[in-house]
């Protein structure tokens, strides 16, 4: 009786444990993992991953859903967007050039003029002031890539995140919202020097392994692998294969919102998650994308 019982806790304590997500072999080249996926395993092909569209502004929410409503990359360029109706507005970071506080006031002056009963916001790489550690390196350099914020006194960004007081800012936190549970993380793999970067592989890993289990939406400032992250004018893909196992094989959201890559605006789904590129901002940093609509059936417990 003892021995039965002792198998029946270890297989409890087995179905509750965490699964773990390793370093993946091609993680330091994501063409090439792309690759080697989709030819092996058909990762990103249909019908395991579709095209989809959104929903249309002007369409009626259905009764119990949700409707949310995502941006990102508006790089302090948010006047002419037109702000479709919904619940929820979710900015997937880049809401500025340089994370300027000047940039980050007339952004959260923005917020507060939109009528949705909840704002949440990550930063980006452009939210340079945001990263506290970046800063702290950048007012070491000898010369200095970007003037105007290396010349900024501590005192006017130690605490920049306050100024953004018409939203939820999340960074490596969650929010439980209309009985959705949502996470925001602003890292991804290194990017010229920017904000927010990470070399891929392990560092990155450790920073998708704090987003806990059971989360319903998550959003990252970066995309992860094969999911909108084509760069056609190097012809590769950029996405990060960490974030990419650590959606699909652990957290399984159902709705991954990033942006960061502004070429990849557009949603896709793989039967589990819709992700949705939510850059506003062409390549050519003009705000030509439209907000993207999804609806979410809203939790019972609500």
């Amino acid at each position: 009786m003892a021995f039965a019982q002792s198998h029946i806790m270890a297989a409890r304590r087995h179905q509750h444990s965490r699964l773990i997500i390793e370093v993946d072999e091609y993680s330091s080249n994501p063409t090439q993992a792309f690759t080697f996926y989709n030819i092996n395993q058909g990762r990103f092909q249909p019908p395991h991953v579709q095209m989809v569209d959104p929903v249309p502004h002007d369409a009626p929410k259905p009764p119990g859903y949700t409707r949310f409503v995502c941006i990102s990359d508006t790089h302090s360029r948010t006047d002419p967007i037109q702000m479709p109706y919904g619940d929820v507005l979710i900015h997937a970071g880049d809401f500025t050039e340089l994370g300027l506080p000047s940039e980050v006031k007339k952004f959260n002056e923005w917020l507060g003029s939109l009528p949705y009963e909840y704002k949440i916001v990550i930063a980006g790489n452009h939210e340079l002031t945001f990263d506290q550690e970046f800063m702290a390196d950048l007012i070491k350099q000898d010369f200095y890539y970007f003037p105007s914020v290396s010349k900024l006194k501590p005192e006017s960004y130690e605490n920049v995140q306050s100024l953004l007081t018409n939203c939820i800012y999340l960074q490596d936190s969650e929010v439980t919202v209309r009985g959705f549970r949502i996470y925001g993380s602003p890292w991804q793999p290194w990017f010229y020097g920017w904000g927010f970067n990470l070399p891929r592989g392990q560092a990155l890993l450790e920073k998708w392994n704090l987003i806990p289990d059971g989360i319903d939406i998550l959003i990252t400032h970066g995309p992860p692998l094969g999911f909108l992250d084509w760069v056609p004018k190097k012809m590769q893909r950029v996405g990060c294969v960490e974030l990419l196992n650590t959606v699909q094989r652990r957290i399984q959201p159902r709705l991954h919102v990033f942006g960061h890559i502004h070429e990849g605006y557009g949603v896709m789904a793989d039967g589990t998650t819709t992700y949705v590129n939510a850059s506003v901002c062409t390549v050519n940093y003009q705000p030509l994308n439209p907000p993207i609509v999804i609806d979410l059936p809203t939790p019972r417990n609500t």
